[in-house]
């Protein structure tokens, strides 16, 4: 264990971190530091400029998803609570201890909770505001540590819906990053309509010149939006609605793998590489670029930046890398390594790979129904060899025993279908009957070890399968349909897929990861989408 003195210097580059942490507070920057407190640590020191693990009161172990800082605090993120614990605290000891606020009941105020995802300091309210993956806002304030709703979810009027997969604060407004209608919108507290940063122009209709952001993964905000692309690029944009601009500000390297970043005023631009176990350090001017490298074993979630490194979850853990350790950029570092459980997986059709929408993907907001997407959709696209169609076989990824088999499934009528639907208005929730509902006809196999996999929309299972069976790797277990999405009782075949869903441990594959992270474990399990 480190000497009491040793952690304290460790810890004075975030003690004395003036400036705010997130891209939105940019009206709190105070004056610059200059000099690096850090001791000049080499590499294999570095590794041990680390404190944790992260508990709760109960001393229960916390595994962030995000983190910012606020004042003298640090504040924590995991899909269902915020963590506190103030910064001159942390000397005490490597243990660091928080306190947990968890809303009651799984609700704030009238809306129910379906997963937290990333969460921004807004400053006219002293407040913290929270993206629920389901499309909600919620708002945390922190003179008297009450919850309130910030921006209930509902649809625009028009088809697609947003789907939001990061935000940031202007000073004045929360930003979010909608891939799916190719916007930046901008929101503020209650029922007011948001206001857009470009005039539209959805993902399959951009021209040459047009500003898109229908690639970006994350975003930050420092004078204007910076967007990290699924290819590692930054673009920034400026101008107006009118006579909007993008600048390539930095170009992503070869298998990159990006999933957060963020930075400050006076930072560098991090970005955070999960599958990579790699930090990127990236100069806002210059595009000059530091590397920093992590253990095949570690687990990097948010970042807190500086201008002189970084701190970083690692699972419960967090780490401090000072930005003069920096290595040149290069194809040397160490892939995150799966659980093994998940090794050997296969595709549950033939000829296909992974989507290239991420809306199809574990975590994306299901509006018709106010619901979390928990699985993958597996929809005919081009550059697979195999077609998905109606009918398609679909397969067993791996082997173990079939636990529900719907032999003598009836779909929904379109009564009974609209009733559901109602139902989730209503409720602004799907309760896990109703989500089971509109999963449709179904195949369910348990892997053992806590790995279970769904086979949903079939058209119809294979002849004979029953509960119990046991199956290899490969066995056909039923066919593509388009079983309880409202298609089947009107005739219309319009979309037939396989929605297509791993557990592990009682969660869906993607749980607790934001959008970039959940794909990237798929990607690590089933290769990339298919050719373009």
């Amino acid at each position: 264990m480190k000497s009491k003195s040793r952690l304290v210097w460790l810890l004075k580059p975030l003690i004395a971190l003036s400036a705010a942490l997130s891209f939105c507070q940019l009206a709190s920057n105070s004056a610059t530091n200059t000099s690096d407190p850090t001791p000049r640590l080499n590499e294999a020191q570095m590794d041990k400029a680390w404190i944790g693990p992260i508990v709760d009161g109960e001393n229960k172990t916390v595994r962030p998803e995000a983190m910012i800082k606020v004042d003298d605090s640090l504040y924590f993120l995991d899909p269902d609570s915020i963590y506190q614990v103030g910064i001159s605290s942390l000397h005490r000891s490597d243990k660091i201890v928080v306190n947990r606020f968890t809303p009651a009941g799984n609700r704030i105020e009238w809306l129910p909770i379906a997963e937290f995802n990333n969460f921004v300091y807004y400053p006219p309210r002293k407040s913290i505001v929270i993206l629920d993956k389901s499309g909600d806002l919620f708002e945390f304030t922190l003179p008297d540590k009450k919850w309130h709703v910030f921006r209930a979810f509902k649809s625009i009027g028009s088809k697609p819906d947003p789907d939001y997969v990061d935000l940031a604060c202007n000073g004045t407004s929360i930003c979010l990053l909608d891939p799916e209608r190719n916007q930046i919108w901008l929101s503020k507290p209650g029922n007011a309509p948001m206001q857009t940063s470009f005039h539209e122009v959805l993902p399959w209709r951009v021209q040459p010149g047009d500003v898109f952001v229908g690639d970006g993964i994350a975003m930050s905000i420092v004078d204007y939006p910076y967007v990290l692309k699924y290819n590692g690029n930054i673009v920034r944009y400026s101008g107006s609605k009118d006579n909007p601009e993008q600048k390539l500000i930095w170009k992503g390297l070869k298998k990159m793998r990006p999933s957060r970043m963020t930075m400050s005023n006076e930072s560098p631009i991090y970005i955070v590489e999960r599958e990579n176990n790699r930090v990127l350090a990236v100069d806002k001017e210059t595009g000059n670029t530091k590397q920093f490298t992590f253990p095949g074993k570690s687990d990097l979630r948010g970042v807190l930046a500086q201008s002189y490194g970084f701190w970083i979850i690692d699972g419960d853990k967090l780490i401090y890398r000072s930005l003069k350790a920096g290595a040149k950029p290069s194809s040397l570092f160490n892939p995150k390594r799966i659980d093994p459980r998940l090794d050997g997986l296969q595709l549950p059709i033939s000829g296909v790979r992974l989507p290239r929408h991420a809306g199809v993907f574990p975590g994306a907001r299901r509006l018709y129904r106010f619901g979390v997407h928990k699985g993958v959709d597996f929809f005919s696209e081009t550059g697979c060899t195999t077609h998905v169609v109606y009918g398609t076989k679909v397969m067993s990824a791996d082997g173990g025993k079939v636990t529900r088999a719907d032999a003598h499934f009836r779909d929904m009528s379109p009564s009974k279908y609209l009733k559901v639907e109602q139902e989730c208005h209503k409720t602004h929730q799907s309760s896990e009957v109703n989500e089971d509902l509109f999963r449709g006809c179904q195949v369910w196999v348990d892997h053992g070890n806590g790995l279970l996999t769904r086979y949903a929309h079939l058209s119809k299972i294979k002849d004979g399968l029953k509960s119990n069976d046991f199956v290899e790797a490969g066995t056909l277990l039923g066919y593509v349909g388009v079983s309880g999405t409202g298609e089947n009782p009107s005739g219309k075949l319009i979309h037939p897929h396989l929605h297509f869903e791993v557990w592990l441990d009682g969660k869906y594959l993607g749980w607790g990861l934001n959008p970039a992270e959940t794909r990237g474990v798929y990607e690590d399990i089933f290769g990339v989408g298919c050719k373009r």
